[in-house]
């Protein structure tokens, strides 16, 4: 990240999903700490669900170097949850794919 970038700031969280008594799915969601990112272009994609086809939002983001994140777990940034799907991790920083929860 170069000192000139508009950079947010994000929490991080880890993702415990469990199986509940009548079948259904229940999620957790754990603090791990706050991220600093530099925003990128949001972009979208189609995916076919049982609703039909549905646009589903990703978003591109570069944060510092970081164990903590992992393809999977949850960033919460400007009030909006995004997964994250996918880490590149660079000499200096690491990208990341994300996409929008419902």
């Amino acid at each position: 990240m170069s000192v000139g970038e508009r950079r947010v700031l994000a929490a991080l969280y880890a993702v415990t999903v469990a199986e509940t008594p009548y079948g259904g799915q229940a999620r957790t969601y754990e603090l791990l700490g706050q991220i600093w990112l530099a925003p990128g272009k949001v972009g979208g994609r189609r995916r076919n669900g049982p609703d039909g086809q549905q646009r589903i939002e990703t978003r591109r983001v570069t944060a510092g170097l970081d164990p903590r994140l992992n393809a999977g777990r949850v960033l919460e940034v400007e009030g909006v949850r995004w997964r994250i799907l996918a880490v590149a991790t660079g000499p200096a920083d690491t990208d990341l794919e994300l996409e929008r929860l419902a």
